[in-house]
């Protein structure tokens, strides 16, 4: 588990921030659609959503989620918690098959508040699935029209092995977001899982590590609580250099912190000491690509890119 802080303040910040800039873009249009590409339970952006009538109701905008995931236990447990402690009615008969060979539009849940109305469509992917039947599947959830917004908080593209898959489906999330919205990829860098990262490349250097998919440093192999072994990319350098490869005319990116190295936090006055460090950081660094001492200082950065004239100063 992270902390016992839910969301923390700095995903919630640069998530809103995000939001405003594709609002005052999109302004003109229905709805503003998102995909979280690894949703898995809705952790931050079910409380995004949640807010969004009262902090975005102004603005004529609805809100269509794509949520995005590759465990259908973890968006059936989404699904309830809307549908049973918040008011979202399900628009067709969602149905998740847990052993589906590819991915699937499982169906939708609505909630009206106000004059918003807040639709959650469900999207259960297949880890076996290449980034261009994700991004077709995406696509599709969303009336085969680009994205306003696309997020992707801590673990899913650190779970994709291999340099090349990585960029592919960091490409597609680029891909399938309109040129003038707003992409926000917020993974672990070099301050997560430090003995980790030192352990599995020694191993990597020393060429002792089998058929598993180590292939650079930063690639480490976990155990979860029910040991099993499962594959996790933290990144350094490489998520400026993905970010920059997909930066096109008339976009700009950047990276921010989103927090800083210690302790699971255990009081929301923890987390809140850690957010004035990640702000201190960002104020620091600026907008400028990261040393590799600096990645090794944070321990989780968001990726953001905006094609949007509207900008809010770091």
């Amino acid at each position: 588990m992270r902390s016992t802080i839910p969301v923390l303040t700095a995903e919630s910040v640069v998530l809103r921030s995000a939001a405003r800039r594709a609002a005052a873009t999109f302004g003109d249009s229905c709805a503003l659609s998102l995909l979280d590409f690894g949703y898995g339970t809705g952790r931050v952006t079910n409380d995004f959503a949640l807010e969004f009538p009262g902090d975005f109701g102004n603005s004529g905008l609805d809100l269509h989620v794509i949520a995005y995931d590759v465990s259908g236990v973890g968006l059936t447990k989404a699904m309830r918690k809307l549908t049973k402690g918040h008011g979202f009615d399900i628009d067709d008969d969602v149905t998740f098959n847990l052993f589906a060979d590819t991915g699937y539009v499982a169906g939708s849940a609505r909630r009206m508040t106000d004059a918003t109305t807040t639709t959650v469509t469900f999207v259960h992917g297949n880890e076996h699935d290449d980034s261009t039947t994700v991004r077709d599947l995406v696509l599709e959830a969303n009336g085969d029209e680009p994205f306003s917004l696309t997020t992707s908080w801590y673990s899913a593209l650190s779970h994709i092995p291999t340099v090349a898959r990585r960029a592919a489906f960091f490409d597609m999330l680029s891909e399938v977001t309109d040129s003038r919205g707003e992409i926000v990829v917020a993974p672990s860098v070099s301050g997560d899982l430090v003995d980790l990262q030192q352990y599995w490349n020694e191993r990597r250097l020393a060429g002792d590590i089998g058929d598993l998919p180590i292939e650079i440093e930063g690639d480490v192999i976990y155990q979860t609580e029910l040991s099993q072994e499962n594959f996790w990319h933290v990144f350094g350098t490489d998520l400026w250099e993905l970010l920059e490869q997909n930066l096109g005319p008339g976009q700009t990116g950047w990276l921010e912190a989103i927090r800083l190295p210690g302790e699971e936090f255990r009081s929301r006055e923890e987390e809140q000491a850690n957010y004035r460090g990640t702000q201190e950081f960002n104020r620091r660094v600026g907008r400028r690509p990261w040393t590799a001492a600096e990645y090794r200082s944070v321990h989780t950065a968001a990726a953001v890119r905006t094609g949007s004239t509207v900008l809010e100063a770091n």
